[in-house]
């Protein structure tokens, strides 16, 4: 079966579910694919690493044809959409390779995680305190609520027979006061 190299007869036939036209698509655009990953991987991967993601490069770019993802009417080549394609996922091989080799040469007895490290407990102190200043500036109805449920563990409907408040309320209130505890938290920059 003879295709034409028109975008978007071709992406059309691949969201029918046509095959053949998956393979001349990848027939195609087989070295520009190659040459974008090995590109933007600049030699930092070894070449099995490589092959698998050109590999996963081909699936994102399947699975989003298939879905219909390329719009020729926006005027975006097919090549240009399938380089974005490959940029995304090669950025997300570097975002995984950072998230599953932490710093190996730190000395792991003085990881911050390592329950004995002084460093961590006072970094904890440091954040309760900082949880109780946030908590006495909330109005007092809302520090209460907080406290019965996180704290004493109350049930919903605990903490509302003893407001004497609807079990609503009860729950629009621990919400509210939620967030009025997060923005406290963020102005003493908590979080950093």
């Amino acid at each position: 079966m003879a295709f034409e190299l028109d975008p978007n007869s071709l992406t059309d036939k691949i969201i029918a579910g046509d095959s053949e036209a998956e393979n001349h698509l990848f027939l195609l655009f087989k070295e520009r694919i190659e040459f974008l990953v090995r590109a933007r991987l600049r030699g930092k991967v070894s070449s099995d690493d490589q092959k698998d993601v050109i590999s996963e490069a081909r699936q994102a770019i399947l699975l989003s044809l298939r879905k219909g993802g390329f719009d020729p009417s926006k005027g975006k080549p097919l090549e240009a959409y399938i380089a974005g394609i490959v940029s995304n996922v090669v950025a997300m091989h570097f975002r995984n390779l950072s998230k599953k080799n932490p710093a190996e040469d730190l000395d792991k007895y003085h990881s911050l995680k390592e329950f004995n490290n002084p460093l961590s407990e006072i970094l904890d102190n440091e954040k309760k305190k900082k949880l109780n200043e946030a908590l006495n500036r909330l109005d007092e109805k809302y520090r209460n609520v907080l406290l019965m449920r996180v704290y004493d563990e109350l049930s919903i409907e605990e903490i509302s027979n003893h407001l004497g408040i609807e079990k609503r309320r009860v729950s629009e209130r621990i919400n509210y006061a939620f967030k009025l505890l997060l923005k406290e938290l963020k102005k003493q920059k908590y979080f950093q």
